[in-house]
C-alpha cells in the first residue's frame, strides 16, 4: 500500500487544490476507508461556486468504499476488504440534542470536522478516515457507485418517515431533481399517490418514468390550481419541498389539504429568506408545516439495507461516473439541468 494519498480541497469559488498527505493510521475507534466513490451533492456544488461554502474545505460526504483498516476497539462483524458506506454525518453522542434522539442535529457535528487547517467530512479523497459508529457493512455484488447513494437515501428516508406518509395519501413533491426523485420512489413503496412539479420538460417526463401518478408545472400562482384540480378540490395530504426556493413554501401551504403536511426537505439560498404565510391557514385548516435535515443511525441502516438487498434501483440516477483527477469537471457537470447525480471515483 502507498503512503499518501491523494485529497481534494476547495480553496475558494471555483478554486480545487490536490493535497497529497500521509495515509493515517486509525486510532481505537476508527476505521479506515478506500474510497471508491464519492457523490456529488447540492452541497458540494454549492461550496465549489461560492454560494455558500467556507475555505479551505475538504467535502464529499456521499461515500462508498473497502474497509482497508480498523482500530483495536472497533466492534464490528465487517472484514478487511468487505464493501462499505461511511455515513459522513458526524454525531458526539453527548451534547443535549444528541442525548434527546437528535443525533442528526448534533450541537458539535461541524466541531468535529478538522485536520491541517482544513474542515470538512473529505470524502473527496482517495482515503478517508471515519469513526466506529460511520460504518455500515454492504453486499459485495452492489456497484459502489450506487452504494455512496446511501446518504442520499437515508435523508429521504428520514423526510418520508417524519411526515407520517399513509398508504392511499396524495403526496406532492415539489422538484424532480436527485432528492426528489428519491421521494418520488420511496412514496410510492409506501403505497401513496405521487404527483410531481417540475417545470423543465425532460425532468418531467423523466420522474414520469420513474413511475409519477401525475406530473404538474413549477410551484407558482397556479400551483394550489393544479393541486386542487387533480385532488377533487381537497388538497394533498402531504407536500415535499425539494427545491431551495422559499417561495415553494408559501405556495404549498395554500395547496395542502384540511390536517396535512408541508414538509421542507431543501435548505433555502439565499439563507435568511422570509415567506409570507397567513397564519389563519394553521388555524383553520390544522395544517403542520414541519422539516427534516440529514439523517440518523436507522436511517443510513434502512438504506445501506435497500440497496443491499436490491429493492431499489438507483443507477437510472447516475448521469456520470468520473475519476478525482476529473473533479472539476465533474462539479461543472453537475451544475447542469440535464444530470442527476455525478460521482466520483478515487
Amino acid at each position: 500500500m502507498r503512503d499518501t494519498y491523494k485529497r481534494a480541497v476547495f480553496v475558494g469559488p471555483r478554486q480545487i487544490r490536490f493535497d497529497e498527505l500521509p495515509i493515517p493510521v486509525p486510532g481505537p475507534y476508527q476505521a479506515l476507508v478506500r474510497v471508491r466513490a464519492c457523490g456529488l451533492c447540492t452541497w458540494e456544488q454549492r461550496s465549489y461556486t461560492g454560494v455558500e461554502a467556507f475555505y479551505p474545505l475538504s467535502s464529499g460526504h456521499e461515500v462508498a468504499g473497502e474497509l482497508v483498516a480498523l482500530g483495536e476497539r472497533v466492534y464490528t462483524d465487517t472484514q478487511i476488504g468487505e464493501r462499505v458506506v461511511a455515513s459522513m454525518l458526524t454525531r458526539c453522542g453527548y451534547c443535549e440534542s444528541c442525548r434527546r434522539g437528535l443525533d442528526n442535529l448534533c450541537d458539535n457535528a461541524r466541531r468535529q470536522y478538522q485536520g491541517e487547517g482544513v474542515v470538512g467530512p473529505a470524502g473527496l479523497a482517495e482515503y478517508v478516515l471515519i469513526q466506529d459508529y460511520q460504518l455500515y457493512r454492504a453486499h459485495h455484488e452492489v456497484p459502489f457507485e450506487e452504494l455512496c447513494l446511501a446518504e442520499p437515501l437515508a435523508c429521504v428516508i428520514h423526510s418520508v418517515r417524519k411526515a407520517r406518509v399513509e398508504l392511499t395519501d396524495t403526496a406532492v413533491v415539489v422538484g424532480a431533481g436527485v432528492m426528489g426523485l428519491l421521494h418520488l420512489a420511496l412514496l410510492k413503496r409506501a403505497g401513496a399517490r405521487v404527483i410531481v412539479s417540475e417545470p423543465d420538460p425532460k425532468r418531467a417526463e423523466f420522474a414520469r418514468q420513474m413511475g409519477a401518478d401525475a406530473v404538474i408545472g413549477s410551484a407558482d400562482d397556479f400551483f394550489a390550481d393544479q393541486v386542487l384540480e387533480l385532488t377533487d378540490g381537497r388538497g394533498a395530504d402531504v407536500i415535499f419541498c425539494a427545491v431551495s426556493v422559499g417561495m415553494v413554501v408559501k405556495s404549498s401551504v395554500e395547496a395542502v389539504a384540511k390536517g396535512g403536511r408541508v414538509h421542507v426537505f431543501a435548505s433555502v439560498h439565499p439563507r435568511g429568506v422570509g415567506v409570507l404565510v397567513d397564519p389563519n391557514l394553521f388555524h383553520g385548516r390544522e395544517i403542520t408545516l414541519t422539516g427534516t435535515k440529514g439523517q440518523n443511525k436507522e436511517d443510513m441502516r434502512q438504506a445501506v439495507q435497500l440497496l443491499s438487498h436490491r429493492a431499489i434501483d438507483l443507477g437510472p440516477l447516475i448521469s456520470l461516473v468520473l475519476p478525482l483527477e476529473r473533479l472539476e469537471e465533474g462539479l461543472q457537470a453537475a451544475l447542469r439541468s440535464d444530470t442527476y447525480r455525478v460521482v466520483i471515483t478515487p
